[in-house]
């Protein structure tokens, strides 16, 4: 899965088949790119869907947003994924470009499983229910033109606070370097299993990131009376109107993702050195 739209995507995933070709590999990619790929064995399906469940594992080419969606249809079937980073920072790729010289590595199992945590996300609205799921954030957020939002938080069914702020964001562990950061959220290690809630420039000097063990339950929804806009994004991709008798239930999902590490870099050290990379 390249993104056509990062620089230099589509020619290194050429790259790709190219190195793993020599090894007699087969590959499924969605019948968008059938245009952009000639050379190679490779079976083009109508979605992501399908080319991911006749796949072994999934290599994802751009920045983390491409590597996030596709790390939901991985593990939807439980394969999985490796990250080529094509984006500006690339938090969650494995590999740069520089480094395709260790795919073979992929071919004899000489690699680590990073298992990470996903969300599940159930948003109630109007007596309908659609569930999505979340590997970084849920971001519960005023409208465009509407001052700071009013939101109640339940913990298991029971009240625990209200915010004023601009927002609240639940995370897993993985989504603490993403938004949650830049909104003064601590930085969690993406192996520990835990849902973190940070608030947006909360109206209160008091207002601190909280941390709530694996197996809980969170509900937001806006506060009684409260009727701006409220909008809710999964992962910076999906996004609802919240309206006044409508919630969010966020849980840990049954379903984790399983990232592919063909380095060994310490997570502190890649931390360190994305975090440089945004200061250039």
């Amino acid at each position: 899965m390249p993104n056509a739209e990062k620089d230099r995507a589509i020619e290194n995933a050429q790259r790709i088949i190219d190195i793993l070709s020599y090894y007699d590999t087969a590959f499924t990619m969605h019948k968008a790119f059938s245009g952009d790929f000639s050379v190679g064995n490779i079976s083009f399906y109508p979605n992501h869907s399908e080319a991911v469940a006749h796949s072994d594992m999934v290599i994802a080419v751009g920045g983390d947003g491409t590597i996030i969606h596709m790390a939901k249809h991985a593990a939807e079937y439980d394969k999985p994924i490796l990250g080529v980073n094509c984006g500006r920072i690339g938090f969650v790729a494995n590999l740069e470009p520089s480094q395709l010289n260790l795919l073979p590595k992929l071919l004899v199992g000489d690699y680590n499983i990073d298992k990470r945590m996903l969300l599940e996300v159930e948003i109630a609205q109007s007596g309908e229910h659609e569930t999505l799921f979340a590997l970084n954030d849920v971001t519960v957020t005023r409208g465009s033109l509407s001052t700071m939002v009013e939101l109640d938080v339940m913990l298991n069914g029971e009240f625990i606070n209200s915010y004023r702020a601009d927002g609240v964001i639940l995370a897993t562990p993985t989504g603490s370097t993403a938004y949650s950061l830049s909104a003064g959220g601590p930085v969690i290690e993406p192996h520990m299993n835990c849902i973190l809630l940070t608030p947006i420039c909360p109206h209160s000097l008091f207002s601190r990131s909280v941390l709530f063990s694996d197996d809980s339950e969170v509900c937001i929804r806006p506060h009684d009376g409260y009727s701006k806009e409220i909008y809710a994004t999964i992962d910076g991709i999906r996004s609802f109107r919240i309206n006044k008798d409508d919630s969010i239930t966020v849980k840990r999902s049954h379903q984790t993702v399983r990232f592919i590490k063909l380095t060994n870099k310490n997570f502190y050290r890649i931390l360190s050195d994305k975090l440089n990379e945004r200061r250039q």
